[in-house]
């Protein structure tokens, strides 16, 4: 039998999961492993030879769909260009991708609550997402006069923090009320940051 390549198998694995992204969208946690190998059109085989079951399949869209979105900020804000905390914000937020993936996140923060696999992936994306941000404000936070005497870090940190908790307040909002756009979101974040 021949070997699978390591880029066949990463293939593979994508392909799982973007039919599980999308079946989870529509159905929830619910969703059923024969309602993703219908979604990929892979066999249940397939699916069980690249995950253990479905939570490891959830772990594995959590850790990827986030750290994905981490390195497109990186290489957004590589210009170490002076970026307001609103800019920023207004840069995390073009990363998104579709608004169903919003309600897939919920319920990934709901599962991570009672499955610790998946808390330790989620608290270790959000940190790393809060550093990403932290990275992209230090060229602003430099500049602040609250910065002086080597407090930029703190400064940009403490932001990001901040520009993280409001982000995942609009997630949430989105996914359960639609309240707000995400204009009208980044257009309020921003008057709120010039206080």
């Amino acid at each position: 039998m021949p070997r699978v390549s390591d880029a066949h198998r990463a293939a593979r694995r994508e392909q799982i999961a973007e039919a599980a992204l999308q079946v989870l969208a529509r159905k929830g946690s619910d969703a059923s492993i024969a309602e993703i190998v219908a979604e990929c059109g892979l066999s249940a085989g397939a699916i069980y030879g690249n995950f253990e079951n479905k939570a490891d399949l959830a772990r594995y869209i959590a850790g990827q769909l986030l750290h994905r979105k981490i390195g497109i900020l990186d290489d957004a804000v590589s210009d170490g260009a002076v970026r307001t905390p609103a800019e920023v914000l207004r840069l995390f937020m073009s990363l998104r991708r579709k608004p169903g993936d919003l309600s897939v996140l919920l319920q990934f923060w709901g599962e991570s609550t009672v499955d610790p696999d998946l808390h330790a992936i989620m608290t270790q994306r959000a940190g790393e997402f809060r550093d990403a941000i932290a990275r992209a404000l230090r060229p602003w936070a430099e500049v602040q006069p609250e910065a002086a005497d080597g407090g930029a870090e703190a400064l940009a940190l403490r932001s990001a923090e901040v520009c993280l908790a409001m982000v995942q307040g609009w997630f949430a909002n989105t996914a359960l009320f639609g309240w707000l756009g995400g204009e009208e979101f980044l257009d309020g974040a921003e008057r709120a940051f010039r206080g």
